[in-house]
């Protein structure tokens, strides 16, 4: 399976040719496309989109899968309007924007579950399924061999793939702050140690320098009291 297969998300340029598609044949856009013939039409049109937009740089889907893209993007953009009181300001892509002006602003809510009803019935029903369809496109479009089922995987997997690389991310820069914090903490705890064995130096040499004092002051004591026995005996040999 190639990698443009495996990409999940279809591509602006891809969303765009959609649209402008749709906005040419505003029926199939709408959903309008009812009976026999209408089906016919609308079967005709969308593997005329599906070559369309599989040749546009993006993924490569199936058409079953674009005619589910197409109806969950104008859900979407509808969610979305009724979701902020509905205000189509609140959209913020050009193209959103332009689906709700030209396929979503003028429907009532009767018709908007029609149109849902109908486009998830072409994605359901056998007149869809590649096996029915004319032997002449399938071999023309090899791209309709595969299986939506293994794109919602595909597209499945990607998301969890991204959240799970967010997680790690986040994880990464959260023991990055840790070992930060950590080395922060051992360089005050260096500091500390240093400052308290200045400290005990300081009172050590305190320590001396009362140890000397002590022996001055001995020193002093005897040596006062050697003048004072000498004083004595000098006045006591001295004639009166």
């Amino acid at each position: 399976m190639t990698d443009r297969t495996i990409a999940s998300r279809p591509s602006l340029e891809q969303v765009t040719a959609i649209v402008d598609f749709m906005e040419k044949h505003p029926a199939l856009g709408l959903g309008q496309l009812r009976g026999l013939e209408g089906r016919d039409e609308s079967k005709k049109l969308w593997l005329k989109l599906t070559r369309v937009v599989n040749n546009i740089s993006g993924p490569t889907r199936p058409m079953k899968s674009w005619i589910k893209y197409w109806a969950d993007k104008k859900s979407t953009v509808r969610s979305k309007v009724q979701g902020c009181g509905g205000d189509p300001n609140s959209l913020c892509s050009n193209i959103e924007k332009k689906i709700w002006d030209v396929f979503l602003a003028n429907d009532n809510s009767r018709t908007n579950r029609g149109a849902v009803k109908q486009e998830s019935h072409y994605t359901e029903d056998n007149f869809f399924n590649e096996d029915s369809m004319d032997q002449n496109h399938v071999e023309s479009d090899p791209v309709l061999a595969f299986e939506e089922p293994v794109a919602d995987a595909e597209e499945r997997q990607m998301a969890v793939m991204e959240k799970l690389v967010k997680v790690m991310s986040d994880q990464a820069a959260a023991m990055t702050q840790l070992a930060h914090a950590s080395h922060v903490n051992a360089q005050a705890m260096e500091r500390l140690a240093e400052a308290s064995h200045i400290q005990a130096r300081a009172i050590e040499r305190l320590a001396n320098t009362f140890d000397t004092i002590s022996a001055a002051t001995h020193d002093v004591r005897n040596a006062i009291v050697d003048i004072d026995a000498t004083m004595k005996r000098f006045y006591s040999t001295s004639p009166t």
